[in-house]
């Protein structure tokens, strides 16, 4: 059961990595926004990301996708693309803490959406979790203030909820599709719903206009805070449920915070820093229950005998390929089974 458990802990690191880029990524988001817009940031961000994932794994996701209907893909790749493109202009319109703060609510809308999309029951067992986590962002995002809600909030609401079905979604998709598959037709939907977005809404870029420190910041998002952490978010939900991974992303703020102040010079109030003691509390305590009633599910499974129509139906599927095996072969496998 340990090792079963200790198998788990990989994919929660991918998802610890991929909030500790976007907590980063956060905090320098803003630096790009001085040169050029936050929708033709997007776009230069997930072309150049596309490239990157076309140049490398374009014909591998083509051979997957023929093979797969769009369903599969696309609810997942959409609100992907949606929840990056609202998640930026809020940016713009509202401070980092309050998007930070509402950016981060997937851990409320995951659970709830998967139950109702997958047919699955509720994971009561962690509402007390998920509660403390969301106190949590509230200390921390607050910083000791009362948060405003305007656009800027109401779109970093949306941001959270179309990330809660990107994940819900992009977990039922990596039953058909590999992670990487899933990451390049996100990616690809990103860049072309932020270019109608941006040709729609804003002015033409002008690229002369543009910083050398924007063009470092939009590679880095290009290549770290997308290829990689797209990557990396569908690894983990190939092992975990999209919530426990909702769950790990609330530990992005916490990253933003520390980050900002390394880079920006932003500082935590007592309450920020106990709204930040209280999140990673929470994650952590949630993803070892997590783990331990996984593993104690699969010990259950694996040491639970057959009985009744399982082991008719088991003996059945052993015994129906033995009418067109030779004799060597039936003598193989019946020795096999008493084994």
């Amino acid at each position: 059961m340990a090792r079963r458990s200790s198998a788990r802990w990989p994919f929660v690191a991918c998802v610890v990595l991929q909030t500790v880029i976007f907590g980063s990524g956060s905090a320098i988001t803003k630096l790009a926004y001085e040169s050029i817009t936050p929708l033709w940031c997007l776009v230069v961000r997930f072309g150049l990301a596309a490239l990157v994932f076309g140049l490398f794994l374009g014909p591998r996701i083509v051979r997957q996708l023929r093979s797969v209907c769009v369903r599969d893909w696309l609810p997942a790749a959409l609100c992907m693309a949606l929840s990056f493109i609202t998640c930026n202009v809020a940016l713009d319109l509202t401070t980092a803490t309050n998007v930070g703060f509402l950016v981060a609510l997937p851990v409320v809308f995951a659970p709830l959406l998967s139950s109702i999309v997958n047919r699955s029951r509720y994971p009561f067992a962690f509402l007390p979790f998920q509660g403390a986590v969301v106190a949590g962002l509230y200390l921390l995002c607050a910083n000791g203030g009362a948060p405003s809600f305007g656009w800027g909030e109401a779109l970093a609401l949306l941001s959270s909820m179309t990330l809660a079905g990107a994940l819900v979604f992009g977990e039922r998709g990596l039953e058909r599709l590999d992670a990487a598959t899933i990451a390049g037709t996100q990616i690809g939907a990103s860049f072309v719903i932020a270019l109608i977005c941006a040709l729609a809404f804003e002015p033409p870029m002008d690229v002369a206009s543009v910083q050398p420190m924007a063009w470092g910041v939009v590679a880095f998002l290009a290549l770290l805070s997308t290829c990689l952490t797209f990557f990396l978010q569908n690894v983990a939900l190939s092992a975990l449920p999209s919530s426990t991974v909702s769950l790990l992303l609330t530990g992005e703020p916490v990253f933003t915070a520390l980050f900002s102040f390394v880079i920006l010079g932003e500082t935590l109030s007592m309450t920020g820093l106990a709204g930040a003691a209280v999140i990673v509390a929470g994650v952590v305590a949630a993803t070892w229950l997590e783990g331990r009633r996984a593993a104690d599910a699969d010990d259950c499974l694996a040491h639970a005998p057959a009985s009744g129509a399982h082991a008719e139906a088991a003996s059945k599927a052993v015994e129906l390929p033995q009418v067109a095996l030779p004799l060597p072969e039936r003598r193989s496998l019946a020795a096999d089974r008493t084994a």
